[in-house]
């Protein structure tokens, strides 16, 4: 168990640097098993999620080597050795990602065992769009009690196989492209899921042999083959848009001047129009290093120069709209802002925990069927919160940088499922925050 204990009020100033994508890196190692030769992956964040990850390609026979690095970690990943295709409930549950291994270890070895996979609990987050598109693909899936087993049917006469996806769910597109990369037959699924990160694991399977059009966009056309050999591929994972969106968010309530760099304001689009809405001014800034494109996001004013407006309603939506994982952590500068907003999510409108514990510190937030309404104060107070899941905690801590007075947030391993050193990155800026054991 950690707690984060923070003397809020305190002014950020400075610059901070965004880490590689949690979801981005996750699926990318699944996919590397793909290869039977050995990637390296550049830009890799030190969170719980990666290290578990980690444990289940060890557990499937690769070796793997953390490399850590001021300058971004990398992540050695040897395929050649795997010797397993079952993944146990000890590593499986810890993590929401493991299930990519499914249509990773059917491309790979042709079969596959997985335990049901665990990760927070935001809502209902069904596995049958996966087992459909498996199924599409002339692969055997059967769900048991407490595991998913599949298996490629021999290869048929088929030339082409098309995928419905009823949802654009990111795990199951990422499930369906890595299933489909190991087919020689041309395999095309609509609806599917338009997410920066499913372009990442596009480029990173383009990159070991496949080949695919149409990655961010809802219809995608995969030409894999049953064998990929590349001696050694270098891969640099994008920057992670909700760490950046998080950053932003604690700048918009508390920075002056603050710099954002190594992300992509592009991937964040529908947060910045929402901050400048309620009168933040934001600046982004690209350009050219060593030969490879940047780009920093500036916040010039935010909360500090002044109360906030309310930007009236906030819907989470399936990307390109306002993302879901950054829902909870705009809720502390709502509950601070000129007037009423509502906010709902259509991705997982059970999504709320971090209102509860906002409500500890005097927020004034009622929940109704259709999302919440939150009136805004002048001020929250510190006070003793829990962080009841990985963006829920996040939230927590920007709430407590906002807060007069001292927050302690009890926290059971979530925040560092998807945050590389934000006590740190916090610190730099100037916020008064510990982290300790308990």
């Amino acid at each position: 168990m950690i707690k984060y204990t923070i003397n809020g009020g305190k002014i950020l100033r400075g610059e901070v640097t965004v880490s590689g994508a949690k979801n981005a890196v996750l699926p990318i190692l699944s996919a590397a098993i793909l290869n039977n030769g050995v990637t390296r992956l550049l830009n890799c964040p030190d969170i719980s999620d990666v290290r578990i990850t980690i444990e289940i390609l060890k557990e499937l026979g690769c070796n793997v080597q953390f490399i850590k690095s001021d300058r971004g970690n990398t992540i050695e990943i040897d395929a050649t050795s795997i010797n397993s295709t079952k993944i146990g409930a000890e590593n499986a549950c810890k993590c929401r990602s493991s299930i990519t291994f499914l249509g990773a270890l059917i491309s790979r070895m042709g079969e596959a065992e997985v335990a049901y996979p665990g990760g927070c609990t935001i809502g209902k987050r069904p596995l049958d769009i996966h087992e459909a598109a498996l199924t599409a693909m002339n692969i055997n899936v059967k769900s048991c009690e407490n595991y998913m087993r599949a298996e490629r049917k021999k290869e048929s006469e088929e030339q082409e196989r098309h995928i419905f996806l009823r949802f654009p769910s990111v795990g199951a597109t990422e499930n369906a492209m890595l299933a489909a990369a190991g087919t020689s037959e041309s395999v095309y699924i609509y609806g599917a899921a338009m997410e920066p990160e499913i372009v990442c694991l596009a480029d990173y399977l383009t990159a070991i042999g496949a080949k695919i059009e149409g990655a961010g966009t809802n219809a995608l056309k995969i030409k894999g083959k049953p064998e990929y050999k590349v001696d050694q591929v270098n891969f640099t994972v994008i920057p992670d848009r909700i760490e950046a969106a998080t950053y932003l968010m604690a700048a918009a309530a508390m920075g002056v001047n603050i710099k954002i760099h190594e992300c992509n304001p592009m991937h964040i689009t529908p947060i910045i129009k929402t901050l400048r809405s309620m009168g933040c001014e934001i600046k982004e800034h690209f350009y050219n290093t060593e030969g490879a494109a940047k780009s920093t996001i500036e916040l010039k004013k935010g909360a500090a120069y002044g109360r906030l407006e309310s930007p009236g309603f906030i819907i989470a939506e399936t990307y390109p709209a306002y993302p879901t994982d950054a829902q909870p952590i705009i809720l502390p500068l709502l509950a601070t802002v000129k007037g009423s907003t509502l906010i709902a999510d259509r991705i997982f409108p059970e999504r709320f925990g971090a209102a509860e514990e906002l409500l500890k510190m005097g927020a004034d937030i009622k929940t109704k069927e259709y999302g919440q309404i939150i009136k805004g104060k002048r001020r929250l107070k510190g006070a003793d919160v829990y962080s009841r899941d990985l963006r829920a905690g996040a939230a927590m801590i920007i709430a407590g940088l906002m807060s007069s007075g001292r927050t302690t947030i009890y926290d059971n391993g979530y925040i560092q499922r998807g945050y590389d050193g934000i006590t740190e990155k916090l610190r730099r800026l100037g916020a008064e925050i510990w982290e300790t054991q308990y």
